[in-house]
């Protein structure tokens, strides 16, 4: 996969790459906060490609599975990418990685209840606060989707989200999450879910 992403503030370069693979990446705002990403330039594999990125910002990659991640602060050394689980060993992931894959179906199935919200036609990057009850009590939007009606209805559905509390401590601390478009092989995640009747 070619790669042509110079070095820049974190946040800005993981959008860069989550544009180029079509991955998802979960993370903790106030991880990248002040972070640069390395330089990442020519044809490499996506997980070659990303640890090059995160280059000397002392954060890692957790996979959740093939297309998703989360970052977290590495403090051992780096370790090789262990094989992918089976969908079914959820159990055997890091909490870490099962954290990243609930709310990844969690804002699926919201927003595809959400006719002007359904993902897969626009790009968001949107930061949740999540109270101690995992009741999401702030949405904040970092960039656009285009248009205002969806916009709205974005920070509506996501206001809505139920997810895992998070750790003692910890609920001042925001979780972006970035929306993609759907790309040529993306599959249709709001199949066979019913949206929500137009209030």
């Amino acid at each position: 996969m070619k790669f042509d992403i110079p070095a820049q503030p974190l946040a800005a370069a993981l959008q860069a790459f989550a544009q180029v693979t079509g991955q998802s990446v979960f993370f903790d705002g106030q991880l990248a906060a002040g972070l640069e990403s390395a330089a990442v330039h020519g044809d490499l594999a996506p997980r070659d490609a990303l640890q090059r990125l995160l280059v000397g910002t002392r954060l890692a990659a957790r996979y959740a599975d093939e297309t998703t991640f989360t970052l977290v602060e590495n403090e051992a050394p780096p370790q090789p990418a262990p094989p992918l689980p089976a969908t079914p060993a959820d159990a055997a992931a890091t909490p870490d990685e099962r954290n990243a894959r609930i709310v990844q179906q969690a804002v699926e199935r919201t927003l595809c209840r959400w006719p002007r919200a359904q993902p897969g036609g626009y790009r968001a990057l949107v930061q949740l606060w999540v109270g101690p009850a995992g009741h999401v009590r702030r949405t904040r939007m970092l960039t656009s989707t285009g248009v205002a009606q969806r916009d709205a209805a974005l920070e509506a559905a996501m206001n809505s989200l139920v997810l895992t509390p998070p750790a003692d401590g910890a609920t001042d601390e925001p979780l972006t999450i970035l929306l993609l478009p759907s790309t040529g092989i993306s599959t249709d995640i709001c199949a066979g879910v019913t949206p929500r009747a137009a209030s």
